[in-house]
């Protein structure tokens, strides 16, 4: 099956996409290859369509995903992320992103917690730009840069969102 997720879903290889035109391609593909409907087929029928519509929903996952997306950008120009031999190098990003996980760490409220969550969201929203034009300039060692970065900042996102859910819980 083809390992490049845009193709897959007739769409372009592009960081920017059109979100509910993502959601209507996937639905049209997966619905042509869904398994109910080979279900009075050959078992070897019956396991290709599963394994489309396996493939086309963790194509959809990881499209609909801003940093999956960026990595798989990355992946289908032939420069994939090497986690083990390329680290951050930029200083003031480890430093603000160190600061801003001590501060959730530190948060003992509901308005401290919105706080950091809100700064790794703008940081986001900067890397995504960033991103967008690092690949127009085929500047790969950067854009691999910032999707590092983007993975930290979406993970600093998520913490603060699970501080969330968990007074959540607490509460019920």
């Amino acid at each position: 099956m083809d390992t490049n997720y845009f193709q897959c879903l007739g769409l372009p290889v592009a960081y920017t996409i059109d979100l509910p035109e993502l959601r209507q391609r996937w639905q049209q593909a997966v619905s042509a290859v869904h398994p109910d409907r080979v279900a009075q087929g050959t078992p070897e029928a019956q396991r290709l369509a599963l394994q489309r519509s396996a493939h086309l929903n963790a194509a959809y996952q990881t499209l609909k995903c801003p940093v999956q997306r960026a990595a798989h950008v990355l992946a289908c120009h032939g420069e994939g992320l090497n986690n083990t031999h390329e680290t951050i190098a930029d200083l003031d990003f480890l430093s603000a992103q160190m600061s801003l996980r001590e501060s959730l760490e530190e948060a003992g409220d509901t308005a401290a917690v919105a706080s950091v969550q809100a700064e790794a969201a703008d940081w986001l929203t900067q890397l995504q730009r960033e991103f967008v034009g690092d690949v127009a300039r085929e500047d790969w060692v950067e854009a691999r840069d910032v999707v590092r970065k983007m993975q930290f900042m979406s993970k600093l996102w998520d913490e603060a969102q699970a501080r969330f859910d968990d007074w959540d819980d607490e509460a019920d």
